[in-house]
């Protein structure tokens, strides 16, 4: 009887021996890779540590920690995929807005241009205006100058009588041929007054008697 009591807690030390040294086995091969940054398969390993050895205190321990990081890696992602989201959103409304004001600033300098070119157009449409005013109110003042010199002209034109008329008939002179006449005889008139004014001023020869 005392001989297979004795047996009996040797094999119960032996099979605790053995369930430690399994779970330190996930345990340490879990820590390494904690350690070497590699989470994912630290946590696989502790997981399938556990599943083993669902009471060892250390497994528990690793496993709640690589769990814990684990969400918080998967917030702090969430954020960071938010906060990109964000700034991608800022981005595109910036270049939105910057676009708008490009296109803004280029319809303003279309609108300057035509306006521009409108404004030029009624300079010119006034200014042909004007010179076409000038030009007709000069033709106007010419048509007004020349009908006041023909009205001039037939004022000083002496009128024919009609005793005139008869006695050129009654002659058989034409009236061209009356006005050579006329003519030739005011140049001869002419020249007799000058042939007077020179000898009336020409001195007397005092030699010669007054008479």
């Amino acid at each position: 009887m005392k001989t297979t009591l004795c047996t009996l807690f040797f094999l119960v030390c032996v099979a605790i021996t053995g369930f430690s040294q399994g779970a330190q086995t996930y345990f340490n091969t879990s820590a390494n890779l904690y350690v070497n940054g590699k989470n994912p398969e630290a946590l696989a390993s502790v997981t399938a540590g556990l599943k083993k050895y669902p009471s060892d205190e250390k497994l528990k321990a690793l496993y709640d920690k690589l769990n814990q990081e684990k969400k918080d890696q998967e917030k702090k992602d969430q954020q960071q995929k938010k906060d990109q989201q964000n700034k991608d959103k800022q981005d595109q409304e910036k270049k939105d807005k910057e676009k708008q004001e490009q296109d803004q600033q280029k319809k303003d300098q279309k609108d300057q241009k035509d306006q521009d070119q409108k404004d030029q157009e009624q300079k010119d449409k006034e200014q042909k205006e004007k010179e076409q005013k000038e030009k007709e109110g000069k033709e106007k003042k010419d048509q007004q100058d020349e009908q006041q010199q023909n009205e001039d002209k037939n004022k000083t034109k002496p009128e024919k009588s009609p005793q005139l008329d008869e006695k050129l008939r009654d002659m058989k002179i034409s009236e061209e041929k009356a006005k050579m006449i006329l003519e030739a005889m005011k140049n001869q008139e002419v020249q007799y007054l000058q042939q007077n004014k020179r000898k009336a001023t020409k001195p007397k020869d005092k030699s010669k008697p007054d008479w």
